[in-house]
Formats: C-alpha cells, structure tokens, sequence
C-alpha cells in the first residue's frame, strides 16, 4: 500500500479510498477542486500499487493499515471518507475505527450483498480471466475498456500485475459483506449511499433505503462509478453536503 497527499495539513481532512482494479488516479478529477478546501490522503491499496509485490488479504487488513498511517500522522478526525465500490467497503470498516472519528461518509456504487461460496468463485474467475487477458495483451480491448474507457488503460496494468490470491481475496471481499441491522451515526455525523440506476449494485438499494438515519442518493441513466467520471464538479459539491 502506498500513500500521496495533497493541499496543506492544517485543512480538515478527506480520506478517499479507490475502487477494485484502479489506483489513487480515478480521483484526480475531484482533486483539482478539493484540494482548495481539504488536505486530502489517497491510499491505493495493496496488490494496486504498480511494481510493488503486494497481496491484497482482507477488508479489515486494509482499514487497519489506513487507520495506522492516519494515527501514525496525528489524524485522529475525518471531515470526508469517500469509498468508491469496493473502497465503499473498506470506507465503512474504517468509520467503525473507534480511534479515528468521521464527519461526512459517502459510499459510491459499494456492494452490501453476500453471494454464494459457488458465486463468488465464479466472479473470480472472471476477473482473474480479465486480468490474465490485460497482463497477456494489454493493447487489445476487453471488459474494462467498454465499462471504464478513460482509465480502462491503468486498470489493465493494475490488474495484469495482480497475483490470483490477491484477485480471490478481492472477489470474498466484494461480495460478502453484509452492513449491521443498526447504523449508529452521532450528532454532527452524516452517511451517504450513492447508486447510480444502471450499475449491478443498483440492487442494494432496497437494503440501504431502511437506514432512515442516512442518505440515499440514485443518480438515473448512470452507470457504476460513472457520476464521479463525469461530472466531477457537481461531485465535489456533493461532498461538500451541498445536494
């Protein structure tokens, strides 16, 4: 796992944590602008990290070492913890972190869902299949081009470079995390979920939309993760609670 940094430390802090397969890179858009008003800490997670011999492990093993950067840096506060699909996940592992409080929590395109033991071996094995086909012929195009043209380029090179332990590790992580019964959120403490009507973790609206405590955001006609591509402006204004 490797950490960059942006905007000066004495702003109130934004941790923003990536989706499977990209790296740090897929938020730069939003940075330009929230850079001004926040010290933001991007992490890219292990086995995404470009020539570093890393092995993605668990949700929990990520938060934890995010958790022990931010401690290891005198931060103990988080204005804005944005996770991004499966970043989603390890965003709300790291909210429950008793010794870092969060302010604003955003949750993009994150699958709350458990799939069968048979199910998740299946999407495995499609993503390792789609990783092999980027590490063996990263020029031609495959999946990843036609759902993520702009940054279909660095996924290959991210995911072409990942070991299969790393990519079963990521499919478990993906889909079987289950939220609690109870979100507890305290005084001066928001939660936002954001789907967008035509990405497959569409289908954990209906599971979100009983935290009466939190937000939910559906952006319709759009795809996963694609509000955040393409239109980064009115994102950062999101994150900045003006929705």
């Amino acid at each position: 796992m490797k950490f960059k940094t942006l905007g000066k430390p004495e702003k109130p802090v934004a941790v923003l944590i990536h989706a499977m397969f990209f790296s740090e890179e897929m938020f730069d858009s939003i940075c330009q602008t929230l850079q001004y008003s926040h010290y933001i800490v991007l992490p890219t997670l292990d086995a995404h990290v470009l020539n570093e011999n890393s092995t993605f492990l668990s949700v929990q093993d990520e938060a934890k070492k995010i958790a022990d950067y931010l401690l290891k840096n005198d931060i103990q506060h988080i204005d804005i913890l944005l996770g991004t699909s499966l970043g989603g996940i390890i965003a709300f592992e790291l909210f429950n972190f008793q010794k870092i409080s969060v302010s604003h929590i955003f949750l993009d395109g994150t699958p709350f869902m458990r799939f069968s033991d048979f199910r998740i071996k299946l999407m495995a094995t499609g993503f390792k299949w789609i990783a092999h086909k980027s590490a063996k012929s990263p020029s031609r195009k495959n999946l990843l081009d036609k759902l993520y043209p702009t940054h279909a380029a660095e996924m290959k090179k991210i995911c072409g470079g990942m070991s299969d332990e790393s990519i079963n590790n990521l499919a478990f992580a993906c889909y079987t995390y289950e939220l609690p019964e109870k979100i507890d959120l305290k005084e001066q403490q928001d939660l936002t979920f954001l789907y967008g009507t035509k990405e497959r973790a569409r289908i954990c609206i209906s599971t979100v939309e009983k935290y009466a405590n939190c937000n939910l955001i559906i952006k319709d006609g759009y795809n996963h993760c694609e509000f955040l591509a393409k239109e980064p402006q009115a994102y950062v204004r999101m994150l900045l609670n003006d929705f």
